[in-house]
């Protein structure tokens, strides 16, 4: 690695063992003996199971992936069997998804405590998942509440048009709330929209999980407007919070950001990932799109996964959103800059690859000299002092003192990816 080029930050996401082992047991509990597996299914564990199956299940992976990375745009014309669908889907793809929702809700934490405050607070958190699929989103937001408060009155409402990927959903979240408190609607999303909107907004704190459903609601202007009236609705009765998380791809990232533009003047609060409740500057820039970044420790059986889709999910991304109903901020200070971008130095030699951070703040988009701690990723905050410091000219090697900062940090290291022997190096996912 060149010398003026910062190291990656070592992996930050580590999703629980309680994930993944109920991961594994929603997936044993929806398969059949898979063919692959080397002992009686009785002396198995759901790990095994689940491995067997992933073996057993490539084509289908490929082909899911497939149809993400190169035909989303006809994602619903996607014709598998509905049940082998989730299962595929909840093979391949919800366990990255909890680690994106993850690494969204640490940040989001960090910043405001906005967590916290939920979790402390006497009244109960309603979750609704639109379009909830596997309920990646909605799920992990869960534990992450439960983790801070144990008692915390919790409940969900999982709304989707397969009842395959309700089932895979519910017995997640049957594993952190009674069964009771799990309500189940199979409908089509406009059929809910209307309903609702004409039932008026449900009382009390509600925090809605809208997750790689907006690229596909984008694509109808009746659902996109019920959409829209629903969530108004809502941030007119108050206590609400909202995730949005999509693809990181720059059409589909776009249009989130459009989709952040328009909640934001309808009267929600961002709190993630921008530094201000401003339009965004960056969409007067066609060619730039806003999304985050995280490092991710990921479990065995997603390395497996990702050997089979020739990918390398240690780095993954999303464009993702938080926001509130105004009632909800209480002495909260935004950061003062964003990380947007990394865009190479203009003035530096082609190969050198040293790059400048691109942010984001109330002045708009500007630019910063990387110093030499560790790479900071899209959507983390920029600290200038700190930056500053990092920049500052060397001491000599004679005169400089033993201090900590001095010192090497022997966790910094590349999560480089090797080009297998006799193979085509692996993809990288966005």
């Amino acid at each position: 690695m060149p010398a003026n080029v910062r190291k990656p930050l070592p992996g930050q996401i580590h999703l629980s063992r309680r994930s993944y082992l109920q991961w594994a047991n929603t997936v044993a509990q929806l398969t059949r003996t898979p063919k692959s597996l080397k002992k009686p299914r009785s002396e198995a564990s759901d790990l095994e199971i689940a491995a067997a199956l992933i073996h057993d299940m490539r084509p289908d992976l490929i082909q899911l992936w497939e149809t993400f990375t190169t035909e989303r745009a006809d994602v619903s014309r996607y014709l598998m069997d509905p049940k082998r669908e989730a299962l595929v889907y909840l093979l391949g793809f919800h366990l990255a998804n909890q680690a994106r929702t993850l690494g969204v809700l640490l940040r989001l934490q960090r910043r405001s405590g906005l967590l916290s405050s939920l979790s402390e607070r006497a009244e109960p958190v309603r979750l609704v998942d639109l379009g909830c699929g596997t309920g990646a989103l909605s799920l992990t937001t869960a534990q992450e509440l439960k983790e801070l408060n144990p008692n915390l009155a919790l409940s969900f409402e999982l709304i989707d048009k397969s009842q395959n990927f309700l089932e895979a959903a519910a017995m997640q979240a049957k594993a952190l709330v009674a069964e009771d408190a799990v309500l189940l609607r199979r409908q089509k999303l406009d059929d809910y929209l209307s309903r609702e909107l004409s039932n008026g907004p449900a009382e009390g704190l509600v925090w809605y999980q809208i997750g790689y459903l907006w690229n596909e609601i984008m694509q109808s202007p009746k659902t996109t407007q019920l959409m829209l009236r629903y969530l108004e609705a809502g941030l007119q009765k108050g206590k609400r919070v909202l995730t949005i998380i999509e693809p990181a791809n720059q059409d589909l990232a776009r249009g989130a950001m459009e989709l952040r533009q328009e909640l934001v003047n309808r009267g929600y609060q961002v709190l993630y990932p921008c530094s201000h409740n401003l339009d965004c500057p960056m969409l007067e820039r066609t060619r730039d799109w806003c999304y985050s970044e995280f490092a991710w420790e990921r479990p065995p059986l997603v390395r497996n996964v990702d050997k089979i889709l020739e990918i390398d999910r240690h780095r993954i991304g999303c464009a993702a959103y938080v926001f509130v109903s105004p009632d909800m901020i209480k002495d909260f200070r935004q950061p003062a800059s964003i990380v947007v971008g990394r865009p190479l130095d203009r003035n530096a030699s082609m190969h050198s690859r040293k790059f400048e951070y691109l942010l984001c703040s109330e002045d708009g988009l500007s630019k910063a000299t990387p110093g030499e701690g560790l790479e900071l990723m899209r959507g983390q905050t920029f600290d200038p002092v700190k930056e500053r410091a990092s920049t500052k000219p060397k001491v000599p090697k004679a005169e400089a003192k033993p201090t900590p900062e001095a010192k090497p940090k022997a966790d910094a290291r590349k999560p480089g990816v090797r080009k297998p022997q006799g193979r085509k190096a692996p993809r990288k996912e966005r």
